[in-house]
């Protein structure tokens, strides 16, 4: 089975300091060394993570990289598409729902042939389902 990661599950992983981190990797840990899941995330993500961490959590940059680095030799980088755009903007043009950056990373997990997206967005969690996506938001 393939799990799609959301950024807010890979940079939960990566700053403790966050207060959704704790569910985020209790649910990684309880789940990585499962054989039959396969993890992905955006490769999209990385620039923000980066971001994220050096310039707004102040985090050393060579280890920012290092743990970049670490996530994706266990959650595996996939990168949009301009066909993630266009699905994107075909769901957004029919109101299904109007978050046009998570429609395009919704896409993007479907490309990538993933059953389930994992996330603590409060509005992707009421989702449910995305096409053919289970959307799991992580109790926290």
């Amino acid at each position: 089975m393939d799990i799609f990661l959301d950024a807010n599950i890979c940079l939960d992983l990566l700053d403790t300091k966050r207060p959704t981190s704790k569910a985020s990797v209790a649910w990684y840990m309880e789940n990585k060394d499962n054989e039959n899941l396969t993890f992905y995330f955006s490769g999209d993500f990385i620039t923000t993570i980066y971001y994220i961490l050096t310039e707004k959590r102040k985090m050393g940059k060579e280890k920012v990289v290092e743990a970049i680095d670490a996530l994706s030799m266990e959650v595996l980088p996939f990168y949009l598409s301009h066909a993630d755009f266009i699905d994107a903007k075909n769901s957004f043009h029919d109101e299904y729902f109007d978050d046009f950056e998570d429609l395009m990373i919704l896409h993007s997990a479907l490309r990538a042939n993933c059953t389930t997206f994992v996330t603590n967005d409060k509005l992707l969690g009421k989702l449910k389902t995305f096409d053919t996506l289970t959307i799991q938001k992580l109790l926290v």
